[in-house]
């Protein structure tokens, strides 16, 4: 039984006009059949989840800029369903191809180990301009959605304020809740060189999230109000809330480097990127006032990342793919107060990542291929 794609969502399902077709051009391409209702499907299930197992999402929906971060984060935590339900139907199909390739690859080095023994009577024939076009890279444009899961281990903060307080706290222990509103979500384009195809500039925004739990106890030194503080103390005698939730937002502008030639559909890549930190501090010291509460929008430092993946093309149509990716960034905070001084703190995030790419533009290939 033959396969087509189906436009609505780039499944493939069966074509009922392949099967009196020669079997050489039948596509052997094997896939779980799914309707194109599949993507919609994926949102209604993560907004439904959303709802249940997290009440503070309805009531992030009364804010309208928490509102903005529900339903940003809910649709890309649903593309990212849909992505890697299709990576794992296209992983599936892929063994399935190499299984049923596998006799002939057998016969191929069996004849490739008689080879020397053999005389040649005719050149070599000319090397498959379709294998070469698969192989080789071209100038491209991407641009891709993702979502994922984040970590950040436990940092130093810093609080300076004009009363005489100078208070350093150590080891503050950060819970990253990359699933609960606002989720871990990002978006990013691509820009592959025309001259040199494995080089790319890419523009990536990065929502993260960072929430300093209160109850913890940590070891400190400095003074408060022009007080020695106690060695070890509850966090919560310093600040009464210090999280960055809306989120930790990174755009950073990163030199990408591809691999091809690897594999037709795997394409793993590198890449390093800096750029600004504007995340939604909000920062309330222990014993003051609401309203001097920071609860804002900052420029607070730049950023640094580091970023490995692989991008799998296991569609039929070279506009979609998918990838997985680790990402590593250093986000070093500085948060001004409304009554004066600041709170510093480098936070350091650790990234995993699943999400897809469209390929709107890509070059041509060359006259022959």
């Amino acid at each position: 039984m033959g396969f087509a794609k189906a436009q609505a969502c780039g499944w493939r399902v069966c074509a009922e006009n392949t099967r009196n077709a020669p079997t050489a051009a039948r596509a052997r391409w094997y896939q779980v059949p799914a309707v194109g209702l599949a993507p919609r499907a994926c949102i209604v299930i993560t907004l439904v989840a959303i709802a249940a197992f997290d009440s503070t999402g309805a009531e992030a929906l009364l804010n309208r800029f928490a509102a903005i971060h529900v339903f940003l984060g809910a649709g890309v935590m649903a593309l990212g369903l849909y992505a890697g339900l299709s990576l794992i139907s296209g992983v599936g199909s892929l063994i399935l191809a190499i299984a049923e390739t596998l006799p002939q690859f057998v016969a191929g080095g069996a004849m490739m180990a008689a080879l020397p023994f053999a005389q040649a009577t005719d050149p070599a024939g000319p090397k498959s301009a379709s294998d070469d076009a698969v192989s080789r890279a071209r100038s491209e444009m991407q641009i891709g959605l993702y979502a994922g899961g984040s970590k950040s281990p436990p940092s130093d903060v810093r609080l300076v304020a004009p009363d005489g307080t100078d208070i350093l706290l150590k080891d503050v222990v950060w819970k990253s809740q990359p699933f609960k509103p606002s989720p871990y979500y990002g978006g990013r384009g691509v820009d592959w060189n025309t001259t040199f195809p494995n080089f790319g500039l890419m523009v990536d925004f990065t929502h993260a999230k960072a929430t300093a739990i209160r109850s913890q106890i940590v070891n400190q030194t400095g003074k408060r109000s022009g007080v020695d503080v106690p060695p070890r103390e509850p966090f919560d005698k310093t600040f009464r809330k210090l999280e960055f939730t809306h989120g930790l937002n990174m755009l950073t502008f990163n030199g990408v480097f591809r691999i091809t030639g690897v594999h037709r559909r795997l394409i793993p890549y590198a890449g390093l990127g800096i750029g600004f930190l504007v995340p939604h501090a909000e920062a309330w010291r222990a014993g003051e006032k609401k309203a001097d509460a920071v609860r804002e929008a900052q420029v607070t430092g730049m950023a640094l990342q580091a970023l490995g993946g692989i991008e799998w093309r296991i569609f039929k149509s070279g506009r979609r793919s998918v990838f997985t990716e680790y990402k590593f960034a250093h986000a070093p905070n500085v948060v001004k107060l409304h009554t004066g001084g600041t709170v510093s703190t480098k936070i350091l995030v650790h990234q995993f990542v699943l999400g897809g790419y469209f390929t709107p533009w890509r070059k041509a290939a060359p006259a022959g291929n």
